[in-house]
């Protein structure tokens, strides 16, 4: 494309809006910009209007399509941002959501338009304006068109930080016929009082319960239930064959978690695990010319992973005998009987659901989101290990050899609703007396000690998880007696599926105060 003839988009105006505190930034000229600051209320909302307020960082520096060019991710990711903070300053909860809305005077299509929202100092991928949802009716009388860029939830005094960058998409060229193309927009942020949900039900509980409830002091501060026994049993709907509930237990609230439901967003989520194993699979096997049959620690393709999960119902696969088979097709999550897999060679054996898989209920509850899939290399603390479960760190990449000719592509994400516990997980559960001297220690090397004050402790002799080990195309961390070490995914292990909640589900009240909420005879309850 000839940079030189291209003619620049016209001046774009950039006004940030709230619905109950809302702020214009009028653009004059090109580069030269006035912010005007005014606060109303509107009649039907009850807060105040000093409750939720916008904290602007670069007052300076517009964000504008002006005088630019079209533009790779590479680059527009490293674009100056505009910055700005959302703040609850009231006594409830506040959900908000922000929307980018484009003024009538806009010819642009949103189709050329990239954008990328950050929130915090965390990372995300741009998209297409139009890939958005579309709200049906913009928020604002001079807008066209009105696009939900994300949502959120604000706990009191609890503020969050955002930059957003929007750039023309790199496959836009003169032939486009959008030289004389006009951008002009609001970015809306729309906030409401929040009911208590889940997550924040347990945060409360923490308030005054500290023996069996601890943060991790990560990056994300998650909470997390700790001790040899805490009183964190959960009802999401699942029933045996005789009636009987099927308890899931709560490993804490996690935050940063990005959702993906109805909009890519990241928020806190209650994460949980089944109480009991659903029996003894394969991580992954494979056929014998493939890796020596010893299967792929890739979790995006992973045998147990389509056994979990929906989707996968037409799955086929080859078994130890060269046969074409149906095998772990989402029997699990279907509540289904079939074929799965449990050694080398994809060797098979009769597995049933019916009575142990995921009720239609319980779907309801199941957020989708992105699991880390980064591989922790080197030191094996639950500190260390929870940031190499975040990392860009893949498993080994196979390009040769018996034990590694695989051409299976390793990621470090997977979007999906069914996992398994990160070692980490494992190693924050410890309480106690033991707890400081345990998170100094390597997981391969917890003692007894360490175990029998972890709830998530050993019940049997193996338990997966979910992550890789560096450097191998085979290997998978697993729980074993008191510690956590690596073998093949072929082996049969036991499994216990982990799923975040939606952050809309509620923990009713307690049914029956007469006995302490979340006991295994009383467990938390749903809505």
């Amino acid at each position: 494309m000839n940079l030189e003839s291209y003619e620049k988009p016209k001046n774009k105006i950039k006004i940030i809006t709230i619905v109950l505190i809302v702020l214009l930034l009028i653009t004059i000229g090109v580069s030269y910009a006035l912010w005007v600051i005014t606060k109303e209320q509107t009649n039907e909302n009850i807060l105040s209007t000093s409750c939720l307020d916008i904290e602007l960082t670069n007052k300076e520096d517009n964000i504008s399509l002006t005088n630019t060019f079209p533009k790779t991710d590479v680059e527009g990711k490293i674009l100056e941002p505009y910055k700005f903070t959302i703040r609850n300053e009231c006594e409830n909860y506040v959900d908000y959501s922000i929307n980018l809305e484009m003024l009538n005077e806009t010819t642009l299509n949103s189709e050329n338009i990239k954008v990328l929202l950050n929130k915090e100092e965390t990372e995300t991928e741009p998209k297409i304006l139009s890939k958005y949802p579309e709200n049906e009716i913009p928020k604002i009388s001079e807008a066209k068109e009105s696009r939900q860029l994300t949502e959120g939830r604000l706990r009191k005094l609890e503020s969050v930080n955002y930059e957003l960058r929007l750039w023309i998409k790199e496959e836009v060229t003169k032939e486009s016929g959008i030289e004389n193309e006009i951008a002009k927009s609001k970015i809306v942020v729309e906030g409401k009082i929040g009911e208590q949900v889940a997550s924040d039900y347990i945060e409360e509980i923490a308030k005054t319960e500290e023996t069996n409830l601890a943060y991790d002091n990560t990056k994300d501060n998650n909470l997390r239930y700790i001790g040899a026994e805490p009183n964190n049993y959960i009802d999401i709907g699942d029933r045996d064959g005789e009636g009987q509930p099927i308890l899931w237990r709560v490993i804490g609230v996690m935050n940063n978690i990005t959702s993906l439901d109805d909009i890519e967003k990241q928020e806190s989520l209650v994460k949980i695990i089944r109480a009991d194993s659903i029996g003894i699979y394969s991580w992954d096997s494979s056929i014998q010319t493939i890796n020596y049959g010893y299967g792929i620690n890739e979790w995006s393709q992973a045998d147990l992973m389509k056994l979990l999960n929906p989707g996968y119902d037409d799955n086929m696969e080859t078994n130890n005998v060269g046969e074409e088979i149906k095998a772990n097709n989402s029997l699990f999550w279907n509540q289904k009987d079939g074929e799965c897999f449990f050694w080398i060679n994809n060797e098979n054996k009769k597995c049933d659901f019916t009575n142990s898989g995921l009720s239609d209920k319980a779907k309801t509850l199941i957020s989708k989101v992105k699991w880390n899939l980064g591989t922790p290399n080197g030191n094996k603390t639950a500190d260390y290990m929870y940031n190499g479960e975040r990392s860009k760190n893949k498993s080994k990449q196979c390009e040769y050899g018996t034990f590694c000719n695989d051409e299976v592509e390793r990621t470090t994400a997977w979007d999906g609703y069914i996992a398994l516990l990160y070692p980490s997980d494992f190693g924050y559960a410890v309480g106690g007396e033991a707890r400081n001297n345990c998170l100094q220690k390597n997981l391969d090397a917890y003692d007894e000690d360490c175990n029998n004050n972890n709830w998530l402790r050993i019940t049997s002799e193996y338990n997966w998880t979910l992550t890789p080990l560096n450097n191998s195309a085979l290997d998978v961390y697993h729980l074993y007696e008191t510690r956590i070490i690596t073998h093949g995914a072929l082996n049969g292990y036991d499994v216990k599926p982990v799923a975040y909640l939606k952050s809309t589900v509620k923990i009713l009240e307690n049914p029956n105060p007469e006995k302490e909420y979340g006991s295994i005879d009383n467990p938390f309850i749903l809505g």
